[in-house]
């Protein structure tokens, strides 16, 4: 086992918040070993990136199993304040803009590699980050990876197309519900001057 991957980094290799127990650290671990199996892949890109994940998967694992948080690591169920400083860095590293603004820069850099691994979080954590999957198709193309990448591409494209959609329903009910408004408050002082004149014909027709 390495001594260089640190508890934390262990809980965050391994998808899981500090504190997790040794079943759902095992469970983690044999799936992230199916997902991230060399055998998955076809391209020899694509394979060399499973073996390094796998390494990372194995030492992180290895890390875990026998380890036994402190009463510290649990963050306190009913008030942030509560929250250790682990906790607090597990919530920050696990955010999807983070990660995407991490993207990017490793994108600007060359660093292409990490920059599939940063969209790769930010799309795990945001399933309809519409940006992080044109960014990931586009590093996907740069490092071989062209079905990935149209892959990602046409979920962009699917993603964009429900928001319009969303979008111009959203804009049509609007319209709607002003017309509505403007009619019922057109009919408003209307029907209050129909009531006044019936008003006013009673009291004549009472003094006649």
């Amino acid at each position: 086992m390495s001594d260089r991957m640190s508890i934390e980094e262990a809980y965050f290799v391994l998808e899981l918040k500090p504190g997790a127990s040794q079943a759902e650290i095992k469970h983690t671990y044999r799936r992230l070993v199916k997902i991230w199996h060399p055998d998955n892949f076809s391209l020899v890109q694509q394979k060399e990136e499973a073996e390094e994940k796998i390494k990372l998967i194995n030492e992180a694992y290895n890390k875990l199993k026998s380890y036994q948080p402190t009463q510290a690591e649990h963050p306190h169920p009913t008030s942030e304040s509560y929250q250790t400083p682990i906790a607090r860095v597990y919530v920050s590293r696990f955010n999807a803009e983070a990660f995407y603004n991490d993207g990017v820069e490793n994108v600007k850099l060359g660093r292409y590699k990490d920059a599939l691994t940063d969209f790769t979080h930010a799309i795990r954590l945001n399933p309809n980050y519409t940006e992080a999957y044109k960014y990931r198709g586009y590093v996907c193309s740069v490092l071989g990876y062209e079905h990935r990448a149209n892959s990602d591409l046409d979920k962009a494209a699917q993603l964009e197309g429900q928001l319009r959609i969303r979008e111009n329903y959203s804009s049509s009910s609007s319209r709607r519900s002003k017309r509505s408004k403007q009619k019922s408050r057109s009919k408003f002082p209307i029907g209050r001057f129909f009531r006044w004149i019936k008003s006013l014909l009673g009291l004549n027709r009472r003094y006649r």
